[in-house]
Order: C-alpha cells, then structure tokens, then sequence
C-alpha cells in the first residue's frame, strides 16, 4: 500500500504529498486528476477548443456560491479555457463562460477573484460577470399570498393588498424554522440561476455540487419529503432551453478542499475563513443539510465509496412517464407528478371509527365546526375575490405545516409578457 512521501506512481518524480481514496498523489498530479474528472463531465463537442470563427461558441453560465466547491469549478474552468488557447495560433476558447453572482447580503468579492487570476487574463478568457441582488428578484413578479389549509391540505392564493416590494430578508422573516429558511433559499437561489441563463442567453447552466453534495442533497431532499427532486439536482438533463450539468459530481468535498489548498485558493473568500465550522453550532440549531453534510464529511474520508453509491443509487430514480398532465409547484416550480392531497388519502385510512357516546358526538361535531369556521375564514379575506386553488407539492405542504406557516407571501415567477415589456422600446425612446 502506497504511503504519503513515496515516490508518485503517476508522474515517477515527485514525492507523494497527498492521499485520497487509497492512493497517494504529488501535487501537480492530484491536479491533473481532479481536473480530468472534470474534463470527463464536459468531454461534448460543444465545450471543445475551436479553429474557426465559423464554428459558434455556446455561451455557459456557471453559478457561483462563496464555498470551496464553487472557487474550485471556477480554477477547473479557467484552466481549461487557459489550455484551449495553447493548442495552436488560430486556437480559440470553446464556450463563453458567463459567472453569475447572486448578492444575498454576503456577497462574492468579484474583485478578489480577478485580482487572483489579474485582469489581463480574465479578459483574455473572456470571462464575464454578472451580480444578480436577490431583492431585485423578489421584486421582479407581483407578490402573492399562499395559504395552506392545516386540515384539509389544499393551498389557495389570495389577492394582496399589503407591501409588493418586499426584501429578500423580509421574505425570509416569515419562516422561524432554520431548516424551511434553508430550504426556501435553495429555491430561490434555482429559479435565479435559471432565470439568469435566460436572460444571458446561455444554453448551459454548470453548477458547482461534488458527489458528496449530491449526496447530501439526496438524504435532505428525502428527509423532507421533496423526493421527486432528487434526479433534478443528480442527473444532466434539460430543464425548459436550459441544459443544467455537474463537473464536479465525480468528485468528494475532501478532495475538493485538498485541491483548493494545493493551488491556495483559502485566499480568494474572506468569508469562508470568518464563518464558524459545522462542528462549532449546537446539534439543535443545525438544519437538515447541515446535519446530513456533518455526516457525510465524517464518513468521506474512511467510506468514499458509501457516498458514490447513494449518488448513483439517487441518479437512477426517474421521472414519472405521465407528462402530459404535469403541473408546476407555485413554490418550487417543480414538477407535479402526482397530486399529493390525493396520496397522502390513498397512504392512509380514509375512514374513523364513529362516535358512540355522546361525549364522542360532541368532539366530532366541534371538529366538523372548526373545520368549516376554517374554510369560511379563507373566503372573508376579499369576498369580491374568491381564493383560486393552487397547485403545491408534498414537499412544499410540509415545509409549511412543519414550520407552521398559514400563510406565506411569495413571489411569482413573471409572465413572458412581463419580461418582454421590459424591452420594449416606446415612443420616447
């Protein structure tokens, strides 16, 4: 067995300094590894070197989060657009990457990025970047009220009289729950990202999730009952004109931070260096990500083949095959397979044991009344508007029910004509 300070069995010159899945690598070699796993994942036509001003560029756009994984996808990305340009004088970049930043009040320090890779080269790639502020997404579409139904589990939407330019954080200091503020950030943060390769014009969205947190993601997702998700967020597949894909997906967070070290890259996030670890918060103030992510970091290093299977067991689920009937969450916006009011009636027993005392009689009949003073309620709020019912997800019906959210104000996703009307020229102009 290969030990740290041998020789590297790769390039046969080098002392071994680093080790990962029971090998050793020198660093340069480690390298090259972890950036050929990449270059597996991007091997398309597409993404390769071109010769001609004839042959068109795909324009990518990689969504950046302030975490290892994302400084890292950004050094792999560069690097192999570095590489593209030295195959020969009339070599030119295969794809032009677009970086889209979301500002959510911890903001990337853009400027460090370029600093570190200085501005000649980053204009030299071609590499461009876009800051998306999340209040501006928020504030995009109308605001709309949500309104779950505890008993019954239907959801309505109801007009909005109240404050349409609601903050990000406003949004947000509706959810007490950390888990659902978690989870409500995630969506927002997809829809952005989405929303952005739009608007840019790019027809790949490459994001930055290694096989751990992938992982992770798939426990999470099951944990709260948003298991439909699971092959969205482990499987390239297209979504609307946008085809979404994972480089890193092949590759664990350890080797991830070990690469990040290799080429000091610590350097680039100040605030990945200011937050405290995982391990230093309470076990009761932890989310469900943070403590499924606590566990695969404890069991990567011993296991790594325990992760690669649960990502490869979670890449094979499917989608159902009955698409012609399928409806969007007015949350998530994902998929609706199956109506999940009506499965949580099949799953379960639809009938009671009637009442026969009348102590009994009395308890039934204060449950029929507080059922109906419930749906009555739902209708005084504007009875010259009659709620609409809403399609949700069993994954979103939780996430309220659990965190004991009635009532959620949500931002809805703008219309093509109201994203067209942005670009509409008037008679003054």
């Amino acid at each position: 067995m290969a030990v740290i300070g041998d020789t590297c069995k790769r390039c046969k010159r080098e002392p071994t300094t680093l080790a990962s899945r029971n090998d050793t690598f020198c660093e340069n070699c480690f390298i090259r590894f972890i950036r050929g796993k990449q270059r597996k994942q991007m091997q398309h036509e597409k993404f390769k070197v071109k010769f001609s001003d004839k042959e068109e560029r795909v324009r990518v756009l990689f969504a950046m989060n302030n975490d290892h994984q994302s400084y890292v996808l950004f050094d792999i990305l560069v690097s192999m657009l570095a590489e593209q340009l030295t195959q020969g004088p009339k070599a030119m970049r295969g794809f032009d990457l677009v970086v889209c930043v979301i500002n959510d009040g911890m903001p990337i320090d853009i400027s460090k990025i370029i600093e570190h890779y200085t501005t000649v080269e980053i204009n030299r790639l071609g590499v461009e970047f876009v800051n998306v502020n999340c209040d501006s997404y928020v504030q995009k579409g109308n605001i709309e009220r949500l309104k779950l139904n505890q008993q019954t589990m239907q959801t309505y939407v109801v007009p909005d009289t109240r404050d349409k330019q609601l903050t990000c954080e406003q949004l947000l200091e509706q959810i007490v729950d950390k888990s659902t503020r978690e989870d409500l950030i995630h969506i927002i943060y997809e829809d952005i990202w989405l929303q952005a390769a739009q608007e840019k014009k790019c027809t790949v969205l490459i994001k930055s999730d290694s096989m751990t947190q992938m992982a992770v993601d798939i426990l999470s997702d099951t944990i709260r009952g948003r298991g439909s998700e699971i092959p969205l967020k482990t499987q390239d597949m297209l979504i609307g004109d946008v085809e979404v894909i994972h480089p890193l997906r092949d590759i664990l967070n350890s080797e991830v931070k070990m690469y990040s070290k290799a080429l000091s890259l610590n350097n680039l996030s100040s605030v990945l260096q200011q937050n405290k670890s995982i391990s230093d918060v309470s076990t009761k103030n932890k989310t469900v990500g943070e403590l499924v992510n606590e566990y695969f970091a404890s069991l990567e290093v011993e296991y790594p083949e325990t992760v690669s299977t649960v990502v490869k067991i979670g890449a094979k689920l499917g989608n159902s095959s009955d698409s012609l009937q399928v409806q969007l969450c007015k949350i998530c916006k994902v998929p609706i397979y199956h109506n999940p009011k009506q499965w949580i009636e099949q799953i379960t027993v639809p009938g009671s044991v009637p009442p026969q005392t009348e102590e009994e009689f009395a308890n039934f009949q204060r449950y029929l009344d507080s059922i109906n003073s419930i749906e009555n309620q739902v209708d005084t709020d504007n009875d010259s508007n009659k709620p609409e019912e809403i399609n949700m997800c069993y994954g979103c019906m939780v996430t309220l029910r659990v965190s004991n959210v009635s009532e959620l104000q949500w931002p809805c996703r703008p219309t093509d004509k109201q994203i067209l009307s942005e670009y509409v020229l008037d008679d003054d102009n």
